[in-house]
């Protein structure tokens, strides 16, 4: 028992995917698909407003 035994070190490396953004690009589809369709229903009622009418 006169030899002292070193520690086990154990070294975890974490390991981070590059190109994986968290699905963040989903969020900014979603508005820009939902202002393209409120653009779109803005300019089909404008479309259905007749000319003669007046604001």
């Amino acid at each position: 028992m006169a030899e002292r035994l070193r520690p086990i070190i154990v070294v975890k490396k974490i390991k981070k995917h590059a190109g994986h953004h968290g699905g963040q690009w989903k969020v900014a589809d979603a508005d820009f698909i939902t202002a393209l369709m409120a653009f779109s229903l803005l300019l089909w009622l404008l479309a259905m407003v007749s000319p003669d009418r007046t604001i």
